[in-house]
């Protein structure tokens, strides 16, 4: 059974545990580690950058939605449901290609990868912090390309959860730079 992280004040402990695993699992990687390439695989600042990406467009969804005061859900399918549970219930995350918008583009320097996470992940839940406030923890808020409409708590869970499945892909990527 593992611990859970320490909360950070004001934060959501979903998104603080991610921040906590975040920062363990690349705070003693240099610069240079994290540019790193790796053969036929996203480099640490690469899936670094993806993870921000995906904070990224969770944001604007959630601030065209609170602009607009409406939710943007759309109700699951029996597939998009069991996908779900079987990632953001289980945390099994079955081979799948990021969506478009959330692929790496070297739009962030790996000097820069950390602050632009950690910013992207404070605001990511502030942004969660106002819906959840407009819109209640448990409805149905905004679409996701797998998994169709997710709430306030299930966003959270998902970003944890992504946010670990990578990190192991982080640290695998570590071990293979440092040689």
């Amino acid at each position: 059974m593992t611990t859970p992280a320490p909360a950070t004040p004001g934060m959501n402990n979903e998104l603080a545990r991610a921040r906590t695993a975040i920062r363990a699992a690349t705070g003693a990687l240099t610069v240079e580690q994290i540019a790193g390439a790796v053969p036929d695989r996203w480099s640490i600042a690469q899936i670094l950058e993806h993870l921000v990406l995906g904070y990224q467009a969770n944001i604007a969804a959630l601030e065209k939605a609170l602009a607009k005061g409406i939710t943007l859900a759309k109700a699951p399918t029996l597939r998009q449901r069991l996908f779900r549970l079987v990632v953001i219930d289980l945390g099994y995350f079955p081979r799948a290609e990021a969506p478009e918008p959330v692929r790496p583009r070297g739009s962030v320097e790996a000097e820069r990868i950390r602050e632009a996470i950690e910013a992207a992940l404070v605001r990511l839940d502030a942004s969660l912090d106002r819906a959840a406030e407009r819109f209640g923890e448990a409805t149905p808020l905004l679409r996701h390309p797998y998994f169709a409409a997710l709430t306030v708590r299930q966003w959270r869970k998902f970003h944890r959860r992504h946010t670990m499945h990578h990190l192991r892909q982080v640290r695998s990527r570590a071990r293979i730079v440092a040689r």
